[in-house]
């Protein structure tokens, strides 16, 4: 048992549907094979609230679970408690803040400065006559031109 839990990969296996929450559950697989079984819940409706999508929410989760094994400095792999997780509202409003912020840089990166283009003063141009310097075309004597 002391395999450290930095080790494991994890992989989502589905999800459930618990009273106004959705259930992710996710298998760690550590260097030796050995499949531990983990589940994150996160509340649907305070997603909404924070303007989390439905489909963020694996990956968000996920990531919790990530920032949750690496935290753990014990070395050990964790209990039955330790596998069931909340995505809690802290965490929700900390990635909506950063949602916006994302969004507010990549605004500022799209309305770069522009410039209007200076006209120089050029030399007044002459009439244009696109007739000049071209011979007529010839014109057959029975039928149409074409």
């Amino acid at each position: 048992m002391g395999k450290s839990t930095q080790q494991l990969q994890f992989t989502m296996t589905g999800f459930t549907q618990d009273t106004g929450c959705r259930v992710f559950a996710y298998e760690g697989i550590g260097e030796d094979r050995v499949r531990i079984r983990f589940t994150v819940r996160a509340d649907l409706e305070m997603s909404r609230k924070y303007g989390i999508r439905l489909q963020e929410l694996p990956l968000m989760c996920l990531g919790i679970l990530e920032r949750s094994m690496v935290s753990d400095e014990t070395g050990v792999l964790p209990s039955d408690m330790d596998r069931a997780l909340t995505y809690t509202e802290a965490a929700m409003m900390q990635y909506s803040d950063d949602c916006v912020a994302a969004r507010g840089a990549a605004a500022l990166k799209r309305t770069s400065v522009r410039r209007t283009p200076v006209k120089t003063a050029a030399a007044p141009a002459a009439e244009f006559n696109p007739y000049e310097g071209t011979a007529p075309a010839p014109v057959k004597p029975f039928g149409q031109n074409w």
